[in-house]
């Protein structure tokens, strides 16, 4: 009885101990089974994260791809219209017809690294002007700039040519090009800035441009590219680069600017120099640089005729005085087209509702608005003697001198320029006193008396 029951118990026990690890290792695979499923679980998210990366990159590099044939799409068909469609060389271009050639070259005016790149375009008549700036100068004695200019004009006599226009941006303040050789003068806003009455800043203004003129003189100098006559309107932007427009400007107000142009303008045309107003329609109120890309003027039509070009309207009209077309934007007039090439700008503000017969320059045409603009600089250049321009700057010869010629000549035996426009362009040409060297009766500058009742408020 007794070994029964030790039996039975023993079996027990051996159930028991039998029985345990089959439990325990039931909840060891139920332990293992839920890890591996979060394991999988794990690496299917991976997974999928992973295949969503790569689809999501398979579709950037697709956009990219189309992005890019898009781009170069646009890019073949702007470069089907754009101008010029065949590059001429430089000797190409000096060896075409001359009469062709003096007849575009009298719309350029333009900067050169040195006299002797210069000069052989003078030579074949391809150019109307110069531009005199810091590197023409550095280092150098006024005497020897003025002599090496005075052989380019000796050339221009003996071809029976007039006189080229020798054209300096000398504003004062830190725009000063020439100085040194030339004194250094500060801005004409600095001039007037504690002066009270008209009496006085007259006073200042006209002995300002005097000490100006005769210095512009000492070289030959026949345009200076001032005043500044935006206005100074809001803050300096850090966003307006080099353009600064606020510490050049004169005044912010416009009826005041007008008078003080008057003055300016007034002087240096007694001494056979023409002023050029700039920068129209204004860059008061431009924030962005236009050396690098176009601004815009977003300011009502309205706003713009009784303060930014008023001082235009009442001084450009004058004698002896040019205006500078910038490469601005008027969403009022023309939204996509910078007013220096604007058909728009030329043909129904400056010259019928301004009545404006002066001499139009552009601003330099190898400043970013114009070469990074739809039409580059040698559509730009087309548009602009078609639409009246007179001048055309170009301040970087070797860059785009080839690219600008070519394309006129193209838009030429093309039949697409205006050659009315010529016409009227020699015309408005023999009213300025740098078509030859005679001297200015006295009654023909603008005078002080005649510029102030015109001028007030």
């Amino acid at each position: 009885m007794i070994k029964t029951i030790a039996r039975a118990v023993v079996l027990a026990f051996l159930s028991v101990a039998l029985l345990a690890p089959i439990e325990g290792g039931g909840e060891a695979q139920a332990g293992y089974s839920k890890s591996g499923a979060r394991k999988y679980s794990a690496r299917s998210a991976r997974a999928k994260y992973k295949a969503a990366r790569l689809y999501r990159n398979r579709l950037a590099r697709r956009a990219a791809v189309a992005a890019k044939a898009k781009a170069a799409a646009a890019r073949a068909a702007q470069a089907a219209t754009r101008r010029p469609q065949k590059l001429l060389t430089r000797a190409e271009i000096l060896a075409s017809d001359p009469a062709l050639l003096e007849r575009l070259g009298s719309r350029l005016v333009v900067g050169f690294a040195s006299f002797s790149e210069v000069k052989p375009l003078v030579e074949k008549k391809a150019i109307a002007g110069i531009f005199i700036t810091d590197h023409n100068v550095r280092g150098r004695k006024a005497a020897d700039v003025a002599k090496d200019i005075q052989d380019l004009q000796d050339i221009r006599r003996a071809q029976g040519m007039p006189r080229l226009i020798v054209a300096a941006d000398q504003e004062g303040g830190y725009v000063s090009r020439l100085s040194p050789p030339l004194k250094w003068q500060p801005t004409l806003g600095m001039i007037i800035a504690k002066l009270k009455t008209d009496s006085e800043r007259e006073k200042a203004v006209r002995e300002y441009a005097e000490t100006q003129a005769r210095e512009l003189d000492r070289l030959g100098i026949t345009m200076n590219f001032g005043p500044v006559v935006d206005l100074r309107l809001g803050q300096s932007s850090r966003d307006d680069g080099e353009t600064r427009i606020f510490w050049r400007a004169i005044d912010s107000d416009p009826y005041l600017v007008a008078k003080v142009a008057g003055w300016y303008c007034d002087t240096l045309t007694k001494f056979n120099i023409i002023c050029t107003l700039k920068h129209f329609p204004g860059l008061g109120r431009v924030a962005r640089d236009t050396h690098v890309a176009s601004g815009e003027l977003t300011a009502k039509e309205s706003q713009l005729e009784l303060s930014d070009w008023l001082p235009f309207r009442r001084v450009m009209t004058q004698p002896g005085i040019a205006t500078m077309v910038g490469h601005v934007r008027v969403d009022a007039i023309d939204k996509e087209t910078p007013a220096s090439f604007s058909d728009a700008m030329i043909n129904t503000v400056m010259r019928p509702r301004f009545e404006n017969d002066g001499l139009l320059i552009t601003d330099d045409f190898s400043m970013g608005a114009v070469t990074g603009s739809k039409d580059g600089v040698g559509g730009a250049a087309v548009k602009a003697v078609n639409a009246g321009v007179d001048l055309i700057l170009l301040c970087a010869l070797d860059a785009h001198f080839d690219i600008l010629m070519s394309a006129l000549i193209e838009a030429d035996t093309k039949g697409e320029m205006a050659h009315a426009r010529e016409a009227e362009f020699q015309e408005r040409l023999k009213r300025y006193v740098f078509v030859d060297d005679r001297e200015i009766p006295p009654s023909t500058p603008v005078q002080a008396e005649q510029l102030s009742p015109s001028i007030s408020p």
